[in-house]
């Protein structure tokens, strides 16, 4: 790992490679583990192009390497598993100040990261539209929804959520110009799915997340709808609606 490091980053401690290997007839010590340390490096950039894909195309391919370089520098993996190794990718960008483009970049990098994310999150059993409706009448005295684990929320300045669609799936690209979003990312059936919500909808379901009632979510839905009251409890019952149908809701406590 070390030599494939920038000299900055290596430490005091890093021994020269011929204190423990040999030359061969035509390689010093340090060219054979040179070898090997390009090798670990490319594989570690392979599983963070594999990751954030959307990134990758957005930065371009040089940026990119750049961006993973930097990155493993300064988050070297820790773990036995390379599905955790890009976790801190998001937030090292939003901080880097070489970095072109870094906002929408580090948006862009968010919504890849949740997707991994709740892809990894525990399996647990969904409640269906059937056992909602089933469930006793006390219930809907003051329900307090809990929601599965496997589901995220975001707040971005960009529409990072189109663009990652448009990478993916070859469509034609939205404008990279800021403008704030919100994105719900979930799994359902182990497939992962995104929607973008509307300001109140974000505010009721990250009251939810946050382990609020359903009468406070509804309140915080209020305090984030610019309509009439009217419109606004049409809409809570068409998400909850929608949202069950998703299987968002693990139980009512």
């Amino acid at each position: 790992m070390r030599p494939s490091l920038p000299p900055a980053h290596r430490g005091a401690e890093a021994e020269a490679p011929d204190a423990h290997l040999l030359p061969s007839a035509t390689l010093s010590a340090d060219e054979r583990i040179a070898i090997y340390a390009e090798m670990h490096e490319a594989r570690l950039a392979g599983v963070l192009a594999e990751d954030y894909v959307a990134v990758r195309a957005i930065a371009g391919h040089a940026e990119f390497h750049e961006i993973v370089r930097g990155y493993l520098a300064d988050h070297p993996p820790e773990s036995f598993t390379l599905s955790v190794l890009g976790r801190g990718l998001p937030e090292w960008i939003a901080r880097s100040a070489t970095v072109e483009r870094r906002e929408l970049l580090a948006d862009v990098a968010r919504v890849e990261l949740a997707m991994s994310r709740v892809f990894d999150a525990p399996r647990e059993t969904a409640l269906a539209p059937a056992d909602i409706a089933a469930l006793p009448p006390e219930t809907w005295t003051d329900p307090r929804p809990r929601l599965i684990g496997a589901l995220e929320l975001l707040e971005l300045g960009h529409r990072a959520n189109g663009i990652v669609r448009a990478v993916r799936e070859e469509l034609p690209m939205p404008p990279l110009e800021p403008e704030r979003t919100r994105v719900l990312v979930w799994r359902q059936d182990d497939v992962v799915w995104r929607r973008e919500l509307e300001s109140a909808g974000f505010a009721l379901l990250g009251a939810l997340v946050a382990g609020a009632g359903l009468a406070d979510a509804v309140a915080a839905a209020e305090a984030a709808h610019e309509g009439d009251a009217e419109e606004l409890a049409t809409s809570v019952q068409g998400w909850m609606a929608r949202w069950s149908a998703d299987g968002l809701f693990a139980r009512f406590d």
